[in-house]
């Protein structure tokens, strides 16, 4: 049996989300943790990864423009890292926005972050600009879709179309 074998991956409805936060205190800190936090309390989706009734992970996503989704975050607990699961919870979210007839799939990871991006590219997201999209959606959509994702400086927007 391998890691993944012992990990169902659920609907976490509001209500029950603040029991995930001390995955999101173990991942990020400063305005990523603040962040993270008032995003989990908001967002249209959570996803938690489930090992023995306890969560290890969690994916936050959100519809944004039309048929464009948008990963918020992925967090995986210290504990349960380098197990495969930050993947599981990247292809179960896309499996769901290719359910909810999404077209593409948006998701922004800091510049340095290499494993984040590495996670991405092993799904098939790319990097893309503010300009690429632009001309896929227009200046004022992909206006407003950069103001509804947050993308700071010193992030880099990733993007896959799916079908």
């Amino acid at each position: 049996m391998t890691a993944q074998d012992h990990i169902t991956i659920v609907d976490v409805p509001a209500r029950k989300r603040r029991d995930l936060e001390w995955i999101l205190e173990e991942s990020f800190e400063g305005w990523y943790l603040m962040h993270s936090r008032r995003t989990l309390r908001d967002v249209e989706v959570v996803r938690a990864a489930m090992s023995s009734g306890k969560p290890v992970g969690l994916v936050m996503l959100k519809t944004l423009e039309g048929s464009v989704g948008y990963v918020y975050y992925i967090a995986v607990a210290k504990a349960e890292r380098k197990k495969g699961i930050a993947k599981q919870l990247l292809a179960d979210a896309l499996r769901l926005f290719k359910a909810s007839k999404m077209e593409e799939v948006l998701a922004s990871v800091e510049e340095d972050n290499k494993p984040s991006e590495a996670l991405f590219a092993s799904e098939g997201f790319t990097r893309t600009s503010f300009g690429q999209l632009s001309r896929l959606h227009g200046s004022l959509h992909t206006l407003n879709m950069y103001r509804i994702m947050t993308v700071v400086p010193g992030e880099v927007l990733l993007r896959k179309a799916i079908a």
